[in-house]
């Protein structure tokens, strides 16, 4: 008999990132975080701030994205149709999904931003 469970540890990740999710699944189809992105916060050195808002459309390919602002009324009219499970993350090991709130009281972080950020910079990565 052979255990189930022989690999359990071995391949566990603990480095750089793994507090960030691995992906998503979304109860709404062709949904993604990042379409409730009112602006995404911008490293700016140039301001006295050190950073800029801007909106999708004003984000160049060599922008450093570094937070973003979702829009609130979105999110409870999503989850007054869906449910707060309406969409649910994977940490970096890959382990069972989450819900928004069980990933906040684990990782402390907005998993939903965190999600729209990484589509984001996926998507600047080819403008250019």
């Amino acid at each position: 008999m052979t255990d189930e469970n022989w690999l359990s540890g071995l391949c566990h990740y603990s480095g750089p990132g793994s507090d960030l999710p691995l992906g998503g699944y979304s109860k709404i189809p062709k949904w993604f975080p990042e379409s409730i992105v009112k602006r995404v916060l911008v490293l700016d050195a140039t301001t006295e701030e050190g950073t800029v808002w801007k909106t999708k459309s004003e984000l160049k390919a060599d922008d450093i994205l570094i937070g973003v602002e979702q829009n609130q009324n979105s999110i409870k009219a999503i989850v007054d149709t869906y449910g707060k499970d309406f969409y649910q993350v994977r940490d970096a090991n890959g382990g069972p999904l989450m819900t928004l709130d069980q990933w906040q009281e684990k990782f402390q972080s907005n998993a939903l931003g965190l999600v729209a950020l990484r589509n984001l910079r996926s998507w600047l990565g080819k403008q250019k």
